[in-house]
C-alpha cells in the first residue's frame, strides 16, 4: 500500500491529523494520492484513491478512482460527495446519486473528467445537517474521518439499493 504527498508549487503540507486519518484509510485503499486542487478560489486538500473495486453486477469496468476534495474546514465539514472517473450511464438504472451534475455546492468537475457522486455520512447537504451528524472525534480513530468516508463512498457505489 502506498501514500503519496504530492510535491506541488502549492507546497500541501499534512496536518498531523490528516496524516493519522491516512494511516487509517492506507488499511483499507490500496493506493492514495494526497495533493491540492484549487478551484474557484477555494484551495481544497485532494485525496486520491486509485482503482477501488467495482461490483461486476452493476458496472462495465472492474474499478475506479475516488476523489475526495476535503473543504478548508476538514473536518469540522466533510467533503460533499465524492467524484469518480467513471462516466457511469445511470439514466433509467435507478442510482438517482450519480448524476453527471453536481449539486449542494461541490464543484463541477466533469469537465475535467471526474463526475460527482452524491454520498455522504448523514441527512442530507447543509450545513446545519453536517454540524449534527458528521462526527468527527479528537480521537481520529474513534469518529468520523477519511476511512469512514471511504467506506461509506465504496458501500453507496456499489450497493444496489
Amino acid at each position: 500500500m502506498t501514500i503519496t504527498i504530492s510535491q506541488d508549487k502549492l507546497e500541501l503540507q499534512p496536518t498531523p491529523r490528516l496524516i493519522e486519518e491516512l494511516k487509517i484509510l492506507e488499511k483499507l485503499a490500496k493506493n492514495i494520492i494526497v495533493g491540492n486542487k484549487t478551484i474557484e478560489g477555494l484551495r481544497y486538500t485532494a485525496i486520491l484513491i486509485k482503482g477501488m473495486p467495482l461490483s461486476s453486477q452493476k458496472f462495465t469496468v472492474s474499478n475506479s478512482d475516488v476523489l475526495f476534495l476535503l473543504p478548508p474546514e476538514y473536518p469540522q465539514l466533510p467533503p460533499i460527495g465524492c467524484y469518480l472517473n467513471y462516466p457511469w450511464n445511470t439514466t433509467g438504472e435507478g442510482d438517482h446519486h450519480f448524476t453527471r451534475q453536481s449539486y449542494y455546492g461541490a464543484p463541477f468537475l466533469s469537465d475535467e473528467g471526474w463526475y460527482w457522486y452524491c454520498v455522504g455520512l448523514g441527512g442530507g447537504f447543509n450545513r446545519e445537517v453536517w454540524l449534527n451528524s458528521w462526527k468527527p472525534s479528537q480521537k481520529v480513530d474513534k469518529g468520523h474521518n477519511l476511512a469512514t468516508l471511504f467506506v461509506t463512498a465504496r458501500h453507496a457505489i456499489n450497493s444496489d439499493d
